[in-house]
């Protein structure tokens, strides 16, 4: 057995026949009757002294094992445990072992041999059953009695004992790690491990991941990947943990996020980052065509590398040139996983602060690659890089000189044909509301406002500057030239003196050798400044001779050049030299040279005074110099920043109608998030943004429940929803809050803002304090209350009552008092919202089967009907409000819906208003006499040259108003109290009904004959009603008097009443044509 070679087999069969002759090879399996006894002697060797060394003598068993793993044999149910529980002691004294043989540098090669046996049997033993455990796991329990919950434990359990396979293989993949964290290759010659032995164990970890349940067992997963990481680093296994991976990622969508795990292990951990740009370079040059195909193992790798880019961006970063290729291929899944990978390395890498100008232009390069995805073919992909976009949003790490293009361009996917798109899109504009970094509210007109302001500020900052700079320029000037002409006074004369003779030398000693010796004065290669400096350093250094001298040779060597350019300097034969003029004019020629002398100096000195003045004063106007800049570069950031905020106010504002326009979209996410974003502009106080918050305001009446509870909650947080105070302060401001919408709204907008009034009031958001400082608000007895505030809450009022009729009907009087008061005759509207009001108190028009209640009417002769003549015979003459007609609808549907008789009021008020449209045509018309009311629909027809149109045409609506409404009257009030009036009378004589036949049961046996005639008519009787014929009857009775109603006292009726005024006014419209 020493000298046999334990090779470890790719499959079970190999350990039958060996091919070398110094193999180990089993030779002969064991029966499972015998197993049960060999397997116990195994357990006991173990743990006896033998110890590990027990699986070499006891390999074949544990084999055989191996080969009758998956009989249904009693027995072999019984061995598994006993087996496994043996050798994974064993396998946790070979790790015990080793670390101390291992420690040894005195070992013999039969030691090695010997523990080198023992690893490799006892680790190959151990895969094998963990693969065989691990299949019988997954298997599909047989067993009827467990249920669906209980399923996923049961098939933890290898039987019923309680041995939890879950827990043991923990212990296995711990047992094993404590194995190859030792220096194991020191038992192989060379000490290399065999990849064989390698590849078991890493198969056995890729094969515990397949399995969905491992994958998601964190401390499980966690356990292996350690384990890989140590085969990663120590045993050489990075090539081939890299093409596992991308293996395992075709075939198992599941492994994505656990495998990205395991990299970033390897990376963080074991420091081998150079597995990441195997993984990435095998990804990147798969085929396009197959990836498009393969949707399933496409998402996967798109899943892990955007996974792996977030956990490990460093080790991504270098190897993005692989991945981008794929942005111009066809699966859009992989086009959508680089985008993911560069938002990831934009988050993560390029957010400082400090990045230098190669970060900068690689984050640059990502962000235009994610614009360009904006506008990508797929529909998918636009929604990818939306969403990114989102993202970056969110962290602020989008740069603020691109953010003004690229609100441009998210603004144009609004119109997108895709639904996602076009939800994403609104999404960033919301968030980057949000998070913009500008201001906390974004209104155009406050920032083109402010930004004109700062702008003017800058502009006189900068012209006060240069007024400042230009002055003390010439006051240094000036200073300058004052100590410069001080140096040269002290110079003059001795200078005037070296020319004067060195002139005088000249002319009387003139040789052929002086050209030269000019020429040696002045280098060829020598400029005009160089030469000037050289004079006047000679001047200051009291070296006048030699600085004449060069002066000469200057005039020679630059001829034309200022300032030897002098006509007066020049010669008959135009040569140029000064040293060439007669005697005569010696003297002036001693004059120029002097002037020019004078000239080089001086403009030597400027630089040296400016410097020694600017020197001198300098610490006097540091602080004033520094704080004027400090305010014109303040200044200057300001204005940039007011500009910045007016684009994204403008962008925004461009975006607004586009938003508005997916209000009215099918799709339901479209309209969800056009509301989030209008909420969310309205919080921010973008400019126009109540145009979307109108618009949205009619969704309430949207059928869809989702669309209706987000508007609800949309105006529940912008109207409702107040931040710190009391609770007065938090009253008002709702009533505030309510009252804005209600005077800004038309009559469509109103309707809705009921519906909406009407939910808050149901559901408690509209509280008790707010109804009850609307009712001082209308009744104008809070301070400073306006008469078109004390109308809004008249209107909400009217609104809340459709909720709770409690609410007008508690306050009936002031309603009356204050809404049909002074001010109803001068203000109709004020008059139409009161009887809105008063309408609500009768309750729904529509009344419930089987409801017996009593309607809410009023006398003839209450108040409220007193003033309501009084108001609309008032207003019958004042043709210029508009509203009186919208007054007279409201006011005869108050006076038929909540009077008794509403018929007589009526007829007295067309009476009154005949009446009063006479007399006002009287007062045009001196010769009219006056008629009495008793006769005026008799005599109303002479008269009708005369009347004007505009009454006449009120008096016509009136009349029309009160004819609609007596028909209306009739035909649903009268009716419907016959109708309920009948009901009560039914119900009372069902009740007597049954209390006599309960009386008859108590009687005597002997009445029965007496009484049989009676039951058989009642029992007639009810037949007839159970078949319907006793309603029908009645509906048939009651329909007949309305219609002898109808025509016997309003059509054709001999009494003074409406019809008297009807025909009046018929022949009054016959005469007008």
């Amino acid at each position: 057995m020493d000298e046999v070679d334990f090779v470890i087999p790719l499959s079970k069969g190999e350990l039958r026949t060996g091919n070398a002759t110094a193999q180990y090879v089993v030779e002969e399996l064991t029966s499972i009757r015998q197993l049960l006894g060999d397997t116990r002697d195994f357990k006991s060797a173990v743990l006896s002294t033998k110890g590990c060394f027990a699986v070499i003598d006891h390999f074949d068993t544990l084999y055989s094992l191996l080969c009758h793993f998956r009989s249904n044999d009693k027995i072999i149910k019984e061995v598994k445990p006993i087996a496994w529980n043996g050798l994974l002691k064993a396998a946790q004294k070979e790790s015990q072992t080793l670390l101390n043989y291992l420690g040894d540098r005195n070992a013999d090669r039969q030691a090695h041999r010997q523990h080198l046996t023992c690893l490799k049997m006892t680790c190959y033993l151990l895969c094998q059953m963990i693969e065989e455990f691990e299949a019988e796991s997954v298997q599909p329990t047989t067993d009827t009695s467990v249920t669906k919950k209980q399923s996923k434990s049961a098939r933890s359990k290898v039987d019923a004992s309680g041995w939890d396979w879950e827990s043991e293989r923990e212990l296995a993949i711990t047992a094993i790690g404590q194995l190859v964290q030792l220096n194991t290759a020191r038992l192989w010659e060379p000490p290399i491990v065999e990849e064989e032995f390698v590849n078991m164990l890493a198969c056995t970890c890729y094969k515990l991941l397949e399995n969905v349940e491992v994958s998601r067992n964190k401390t499980t997963r966690v356990a292996i990947f350690q384990l890989l990481g140590i085969l990663v680093k120590k045993y050489n296994h990075s090539l081939g943990a890299s093409l596992k991976i991308i293996q395992l990622l075709q075939h198992f969508e599941h492994l994505s996020s656990p495998l990205a795990q395991a990299v970033e292990i390897f990376v963080k951990e074991f420091g081998m980052k150079n597995i990441v740009s195997d993984i990435l370079r095998e990804i990147g040059q798969m085929d396009s065509k197959e990836l498009a195909r393969d949707n399933s193992g496409t998402k996967a790798y798109a899943a892990f590398v955007v996974e792996l880019s977030e956990k490990v961006p460093s080790a991504v970063l270098p190897c993005i040139s692989i991945l981008l290729c794929k942005l111009d291929e066809e699966s859009n899944n992989m086009r959508s996983a680089v985008l993911g990978v560069i938002a990831e390395l934009i988050l993560h890498c390029f957010t400082n602060e400090d990045l230098d100008e190669k970060q900068k232009s690689t984050r640059d390069q990502f962000l235009d690659l994610l614009e360009d995805a904006v506008y990508n073919v797929n529909a998918y992909v636009r929604n990818k890089a939306l969403q990114i976009w989102l993202r970056l949003s969110n962290a602020s790490a989008i740069p603020l000189p691109r953010q003004y293009e690229l609100l441009k361009l998210v603004s144009g996917r609004l119109q997108d044909c895709s639904s996602m798109v076009r939800k994403s899109a609104v999404q960033f504009f919301t968030a980057y509301l949000k998070n913009n970094p500008f201001a906390a509210k974004i209104s155009q007109e406050e920032l083109q406002t402010n930004l004109d302001v700062e702008t003017e500020k800058l502009e006189n900052l900068v012209g006060q500057e240069e007024e400042n700079e230009d002055a003390e320029n010439d006051r240094n000037r000036a200073v300058c030239e004052k100590e410069g002409q001080a140096k040269w006074n002290a110079v003059e004369a001795k200078m005037k003196e070296a020319i004067s003779e060195l002139l005088g030398l000249e002319a009387s000693s003139m040789d052929e050798e002086m050209p030269e010796e000019k020429e040696l004065l002045v280098g060829e290669e020598e400029s005009m400044n160089s030469v000037k400096l050289r004079i006047c350093k000679l001047m200051t250094d009291g070296s006048f001779v030699e600085a004449s001298k060069l002066l000469q040779a200057a005039s020679d060597a630059f001829v034309g050049t200022a300032p030897f350019h002098r006509n007066d300097l020049k010669d008959s034969q135009g040569d140029g030299s000064f040293l060439d003029s007669s005697q005569e004019e010696e003297n002036t020629s001693v004059e120029h040279i002097l002037e020019i002398a004078k000239e080089m100096f001086l403009e030597s000195l400027v630089p040296s005074s400016v410097e020694k003045v600017v020197e001198n004063q300098q610490q006097e106007n540091t602080e004033q110099q520094l704080q004027e800049v400090n305010e014109i570069t303040k200044q200057k950031l300001l204005v940039q920043y007011l500009k910045a905020c007016l684009n994204f106010a403008r962008q925004i504002q461009t975006a607004m109608p586009l938003v508005c326009q997916m209000l009215n979209s099918k799709q339901n996410s479209d309209i969800l998030e056009a509301i989030e974003f209008f909420v969310t502009a309205f919080q921010f106080g973008v400019s126009n943004v109540m145009m979307g918050i109108k618009r949205m305001q009619m969704l309430v009446l949207s059928k869809e429940q989702l669309i209706k509870e987000a508007v609800m909650g949309a105006y529940k947080r912008l109207y409702l929803t107040t931040e710190g105070g009391n609770q007065r302060s938090h009253t008002l401001a709702v009533v505030k809050n309510l009252t804005a919408m209600t005077e800004t709204a038309n009559t469509a907008e109103l309707f809705s803002l009921e519906q909406l009034v009407i939910e808050f009031v149901k559901e408690g958001d509209i509280s008790q304090s707010v109804i009850q400082m609307l009712w001082e608000r209308f009744s104008m007895k809070m301070p400073g209350t306006t008469a078109s505030e004390s109308r809004a809450a008249l209107q909400l009022l009217g609104m809340a009552a459709g909720a709770e009729v409690d609410i007008v009907r508690s306050n009936f009087e002031i309603l009356v008092a204050e809404g049909l008061g002074e001010r109803a005759c001068t203000d109709f509207q004020f008059a139409a919202d009161t009887c809105t009001a008063l309408l609500k108190m009768a309750g729904s028009e529509k009344v419930k089967a089987g409801a017996h209640e009593t309607p809410y009417k009023f006398a003839a002769d209450n108040e409220i009907f007193s003033r309501l003549l009084v108001v609309l015979i008032a207003g019958a003459s004042k043709l210029e409000d508009s509203s009186y007609t919208h007054l007279v609808k409201q006011a005869i549907a108050v006076i038929y819906r909540i009077a008794e008789h509403p018929d007589q009021i009526c007829t007295k008020l067309l009476q009154d208003v005949s009446t009063v449209i006479l007399s006002c045509q009287s007062d045009d018309d001196p010769g009219t006499e006056n008629e009495n009311s008793e006769d005026i629909f008799e005599k109303a027809t002479p008269r009708v040259a005369g009347i004007h149109p505009g009454y006449l045409a009120r008096l016509i609506n009136m009349a029309g108003e009160v004819a609609l409404k007596q028909l209306v009257h009739l035909d649903v009030s009268v009716a419907g109290e016959l109708k309920r009036r009948r009901a009560v009378k039914q119900e009372d004589r069902d009740r007597k009904r049954l209390g006599r036949r309960s009386s008859t049961v108590r009687k005597s046996i002997s009445l029965t004959r007496s009484t049989s005639k009676t039951k058989v008519s009642a029992t007639g009787e009810s037949v007839e009603e159970e078949m319907g014929l006793t309603a029908a009857i009645a509906d048939d009775e009651e329909a007949e008097y309305i219609r002898k109603i109808c025509e016997n006292e309003i059509v054709t009726g001999d009494t003074l009443s409406l019809h008297d005024f009807y025909c009046s006014l018929g022949h009054l419209t016959a005469m007008m044509y």
